[in-house]
Formats: structure tokens, C-alpha cells, sequence
């Protein structure tokens, strides 16, 4: 079974793009509707519930996870 992450990934347009142009994310109608997808709009109420990407677990193997698109990266000064 996957891992558990604590939140939804955040990413921008660009670098989803990328991934999708690499196969490694796309949106939620390229995955049959699974109970993957209704475990994730269970456990992240805050997933837009439109995209997914490929994320690596803690052991480096490569994990289907939900994740939502930003216009531009967050680049608030700490």
C-alpha cells in the first residue's frame, strides 16, 4: 500500500506540464474511477480533484498522488 502524505501537492501549470509531457502526471480522466480517487477526495478535502502526478515514497518507488495547480510558485519571504 502507498505511503500516507500529509497534504496534497502543490505545483504550478509550468511544472505540470513538464510532468504530463513526461508521463509522469495527467489529469484525474486518465485514471479509471478507482477507489484511489475516493480515498483521496476523502482524506484531502482540499484536492481540486482534477490532476495527479507520480511522487516518490520513502523508499524512492514512485507513488500515484493527487495534486493541485498553482498559476505561479508561493514566493513569500520568511
Amino acid at each position: 500500500m502507498s505511503s500516507n502524505p500529509v497534504a496534497v501537492q502543490t505545483m504550478t501549470r509550468a511544472e505540470y506540464q513538464t510532468l504530463v509531457e513526461r508521463g509522469y502526471a495527467g489529469p484525474v480522466t486518465a485514471i479509471p474511477d478507482t477507489p484511489r480517487l475516493e480515498g483521496w477526495r476523502a482524506q484531502f478535502p482540499h484536492w481540486r480533484a482534477r490532476n495527479w502526478t507520480y511522487t516518490k515514497d520513502e523508499r524512492g518507488v514512485l507513488r500515484l498522488a493527487p495534486v493541485n495547480l498553482t498559476r505561479q510558485r508561493n514566493t513569500r519571504a520568511a
